[in-house]
């Protein structure tokens, strides 16, 4: 085990969440060994607590639960937690999250093929300040809203009466990757494939710029979700279980 530097996690991690996901301003400690890595870095969130800090935990389950027991010892408390769910067992008792929710970080580098494309469904950019309204009924709990900052565009598909019924939105990380988020569609217009439709839309656009990586996170347990995004070409590349610890 070794503690590196930011510069020393991009060098010595292979892993393709470190290098197109997690943003390295934000990390402040991390420790490495082999392909295993646990990363603390600031939340940030405008609901957490000042100064709150996380920690990532991923790489091989063997490697892994070695370094977590290595670090534990003198690793910061986190307020937060993410971790390979064939980890969770190894983390301290500090580190548990109290309510912790398991999804999938999917990703993509080939463009929807053009059989995904839904007859007489027109997928458009869409202004911010529509689809609160959209997620507050079929996605409450969106990491993504009209004031997120980072959003490069949110992309929408609207009902004959013009109602705007499902929405996406595209985030641009900090390497150029693009990475989906805030996919909902209106429960009264499921099953007619607007939201395959806006998902296809934003992964080409994710993929037309920086390094043509598309990525999206999504939770375990919704299965049509998951069969949607496999269809459209995404493959798992981790599963972790994630929540605010008992701090």
């Amino acid at each position: 085990m070794r503690e590196v530097d930011r510069a020393g996690l991009v060098a010595a991690s292979r892993d393709p969440f470190v290098h197109h996901h997690l943003d390295l301003a934000h990390v402040h400690r991390a420790w490495v060994d082999g392909p295993a890595a646990v990363v603390a870095h600031s939340v940030g969130w405008s609901d957490a607590p000042t100064d709150a800090e996380a920690l990532l935990c991923l790489g091989p389950r063997a490697e892994l639960d070695a370094l977590i027991g290595a670090v534990a010892p003198s690793a910061p408390r986190p307020w937060r937690v993410v971790v390979e769910a064939a980890s969770l067992p190894a983390l301290p008792a500090a580190w548990e999250p109290t309510r912790p929710r398991r999804w999938h970080w999917m990703t993509t580098r080939s463009a929807p093929a053009r059989s995904t494309a839904r007859p007489g469904v027109t997928v458009a950019e869409v202004p911010p300040e529509e689809v609160d309204a959209v997620l507050d009924e079929a996605n409450p709990g969106s990491f993504a809203r009209s004031g997120t900052p980072g959003l490069e565009r949110w992309l929408g598909v609207r009902a004959d009466d013009g109602r705007l019924v499902a929405v996406g939105a595209l985030l641009r990380q900090h390497d150029g990757t693009g990475h989906l988020r805030g996919i909902a569609t209106l429960a009264a217009h499921r099953g007619r494939g607007l939201g395959e439709a806006v998902t296809a839309a934003l992964t080409t656009r994710a993929l037309a710029a920086g390094p043509g990586l598309a990525t999206l996170g999504v939770y375990t347990d919704n299965d049509v979700a998951v069969g949607l995004y496999r269809r459209l070409g995404y493959e798992v590349v981790h599963t972790f279980v994630a929540g605010v610890t008992a701090v």
